[in-house]
């Protein structure tokens, strides 16, 4: 059986984005910051001459790794919902209230909606690239994949 072992996301500036995930999201640093690339990672990637910074963090069983190109990386983020092949985060929160309360001290979180699974509410937020993030709250019975 397949399963996902990380989701990856690269970033403008891995340290602000650190500071999103670990401070907004609530996930863990498991792997600190390292510098990577090399003929592996050009072999790999196609991406030659690419010098990253990389960090893995975790929540429940997401494991998200952040990477940073300093050198061979595109600088311009094309990010947002409506964009073929974009990604977005949903994270499942106990109070989507008190989460958005929270986030909106420091960031613009959309409203919190309804939808359309009977009792699921969410909102978002965008990470410091424009990645867009879910927070989730489902009903204790949802019948959804959490």
């Amino acid at each position: 059986m397949a399963s996902v072992n990380h989701v990856g996301l690269t970033v403008g500036d891995l340290d602000a984005s650190l500071a999103f995930y670990t401070e907004v999201v609530g996930m863990t640093v498991v792997v600190p910051r390292y510098r990577s690339g090399g003929a592996w990672f050009d072999t790999l990637t196609g991406n030659h001459g690419a010098a990253i910074d990389v960090a893995m963090l975790q929540s429940g069983s997401l494991v998200l790794q952040l990477v940073q190109y300093h050198e061979g990386g595109d600088p311009v983020a094309f990010t947002g919902h409506a964009r073929v092949g974009n990604v977005h985060l949903s994270i499942d929160v106990d109070d989507v209230e008190k989460k958005r309360a929270a986030i909106a001290r420091t960031h613009d979180p959309t409203p919190i909606v309804g939808l359309p699974f009977p009792g699921a509410r969410s909102f978002y937020v965008h990470d410091p690239d424009g990645v867009p993030v879910e927070f989730l709250q489902l009903p204790d019975d949802a019948h959804l994949p959490r």
